[in-house]
């Protein structure tokens, strides 16, 4: 009899859980021999412009799943979805059935930048779709520094930050082999210290990420119970390797796999890594002017540069190895590195990145790092900070020669005082058209070619007479980093009457003339009006027609008071578009060098007023080699007139 109460006692259960929402429902097998992917999907402004999330779902859909593997889906956060009927206005679970989409729930709709709504998923796969081998993936932007992720368009575009994903996730009590953000700039170290809490692996990028993602074909079909799990990460490692150069797009990329077993021993030598930059702003050791200037010569990635804004992310294992000779706990962080990335794979632009970045103000931002040391894991990088930017004098940096020239060479030095603020010496080249008031000063760009001893702070000018260009256009570009295997610059441009910027290299080439050649990355939007960067990095295509964006005014000003105005437009061809050292047009020009101190305040120095020496011609035909002037300096004006 009891027997028989109890089987109508399940039965109503059962009819009340189908009841609930959940179409086709059967009682689920225990988790045991079974995989599971369970993949928060918001869809945002990715699928809205570019449909990247439909393309996601079709490679899941075409995959062959292995029999014993489940796919869990959660769709929202998209103001459109183009495909697979999905719908914009309501939160839609899916599992993968024989290739098709199969609606387990429709939601009313809300945010799934909300921890809410996050913490409702993960409860309902854990409950549902229990497996031996788990993996969580959250699909959309990233926001890098900030460690926010899932940004909803419909409820103005709210996010989850990593304290949030905390709460959901310690409050179902879940456990994952493979974490993983299918997003920009996730790889941090403080995503890591979440991860470490609630997976045995981390799947993340450096970089931003191509609106292609992941390869989740090769993904689902290689995650399975009885395959090892860093053979796993690795599969989709080099999956995703593959699918961006397939798309022309492997140049700058990314992508690490955390062994999250080995946080605790990163953690403990990267806080006694920070104890030594700390100990640097008491004088103690190395000066924070070696660390400082070692940030400029790290790998960045995202936004960097004056039209771009700037994402305040370098490579650590970069940065810990430029400073070991000054500190031997640098050594130790490095091995923790090793340790804890257990692989990565990196484009030819990002070659030498070691899998995991750290925040730092490269341009600096109150409210931007207030938010950062609120979810900091490093006791002594906070200190570190809280030293350097709790008494921010009122002169940071003072030239003792603010301009004097020999023989075609201009020079400056800085004061000795000056060295701790110091973030970058670079200079600015201005062409003066016209006279009276009808006077025009065009300001060709930012470089940083110019001779350095840093010893005495004594930086002199490297004036070849020419000027990157696309093809015959001189481009208006800034130095995003620079360091010995390249030089990564960024133009502003319009592309087909669209603003972007153009990336391009300098690749390091001892047998090449003046040391290398150029290489065009592509073309890239930027940081969005929600200051998220832009995932999509495109090539420059046959029939593009690129306009390029200059500062000008009509009175010799700094470069950061000239508007933005539009220059020469060229014509892609077949080959795809040169980067080129192209002498400059016109006799007279004006040098001026740049000092940027690290709270973000730029110093000029006076200017050098240049006649140039050769012709157009003569230097097209006989290129000057480093250290050749190419021009005579008439006279040194004060910085502004």
């Amino acid at each position: 009899m009891m027997r028989k109460i109890f089987s109508i006692v399940a039965a109503i259960m059962l009819l009340v859980f189908c009841a609930d929402g959940l179409s086709g429902c059967e009682p689920r097998a225990p988790g045991k021999g079974r995989a599971a992917v369970y993949l928060y999907l918001c869809g945002s402004s990715l699928e809205t412009k570019l449909g990247a999330a439909t393309q996601n779902l079709s490679e899941i859909l075409s995959a062959k799943l292995p029999e014993n593997t489940d796919v869990v889906i959660e769709t929202g956060g998209a103001k459109k979805w183009r495909g697979h009927g999905i719908a914009a206005d309501a939160l839609t679970r899916y599992a993968v059935h024989d290739g098709t989409l199969k609606e387990l729930q429709r939601l009313p709709n809300a945010s799934m930048g909300s921890e809410e709504t996050f913490s409702e998923f993960i409860g309902f796969c854990l409950e549902n779709y229990p497996a031996e081998k788990t993996a969580l993936i959250l699909w959309d932007h990233g926001g890098g520094s900030s460690g926010e992720i899932c940004f909803d368009e419909n409820f103005g575009m709210s996010s989850l930050d990593l304290k949030e994903i905390d709460n959901a996730l310690r409050a179902r009590n879940a456990r994952f082999d493979i974490m993983g953000f299918d997003a920009c700039l996730m790889a941090t170290a403080e995503t890591a210290a979440l991860a470490a809490n609630y997976a045995g692996y981390l799947l993340a990028s450096e970089e931003i990420e191509p609106a292609g993602g992941w390869d989740y074909t090769a993904f689902l079909e290689a995650f399975s119970v009885g395959k090892e799990t860093e053979e796993i990460g690795k599969t989709v490692c080099d999956a995703y390797m593959a699918k961006c150069v397939r798309a022309g797009k492997g140049s700058g990329v990314t992508l690490s796999l955390f062994d999250l077993r080995n946080y605790g021993e990163f953690a403990a030598a990267f806080d006694a890594f920070s104890a030594g930059l700390l100990s640097a702003v008491d004088g103690d050791g190395m000066e924070n002017f070696h660390i400082v200037n070692v940030t400029q010569q790290t790998s960045k990635f995202g936004a960097n540069g004056y039209e771009e804004g700037s994402s305040n992310l370098i490579d650590l294992y970069g940065f810990a190895k430029a400073l070991a000779g000054f500190d031997e706990r640098a050594e130790d962080l490095l091995l923790g590195i090793q340790k804890l990335v257990a692989y990565n794979v990196n484009g030819l632009g990002r070659s030498g990145c070691g899998g995991v970045s750290l925040y730092f103000p490269l341009e600096y931002d109150k409210a931007e790092l207030k938010r950062y040391l609120a979810f900091c894991r490093s006791e002594n990088y906070k200190k570190y900070f809280g030293k350097i930017y709790s008494d921010i004098p009122e002169e940071t940096i003072a030239f003792s020669d603010r301009g004097s020239a020999a023989g075609g060479v201009f020079r400056i030095s800085l004061a000795e005082e000056s060295r701790k603020y110091i973030k970058s010496v670079e200079f600015t080249l201005l062409q003066p058209e016209g006279e009276g008031e009808e006077r025009t000063t065009k300001c060709m760009g930012v470089d940083n070619d110019a001779g350095a001893d840093w010893e005495t702070l004594t930086f002199c000018s490297n004036f070849r007479g020419t000027w990157l260009a696309l093809g015959n256009a001189y481009l208006y570009y800034n130095v995003v980093e620079s360091n010995e295997r390249h030089i990564l610059f960024s133009a502003p441009v319009l592309v087909n009457g669209e603003r972007s910027n153009l990336r391009f290299m300098f690749v390091w080439d001892e047998g090449a003339f003046n040391g290398g050649q150029y290489e065009i990355i592509g073309l890239w939007d930027g940081l969005d009006q929600n200051d998220l960067a832009e995932k999509e990095i495109r090539p420059l295509k046959e029939g593009d027609e690129i306009t390029v964006l200059t500062r000008a005014s009509e009175r010799a000003q700094a470069d950061g008071e000239f508007e933005l105005v539009e220059g020469e437009t060229v014509t892609i061809g077949a080959d795809g578009g040169e980067i080129r050292e192209l002498p400059l047009s016109g006799s007279e020009f004006e040098y001026m060098f740049l000092v940027t101190d690290i709270f973000g305040n730029r110093f000029y120095s006076n200017k050098a007023v240049l006649r140039m020496k050769y012709s157009f011609e003569e230097l097209l035909d006989h290129p000057l080699p480093d250290g050749e002037p190419a021009a005579d300096v008439l006279e040194i004006l004060p910085e502004r007139l």
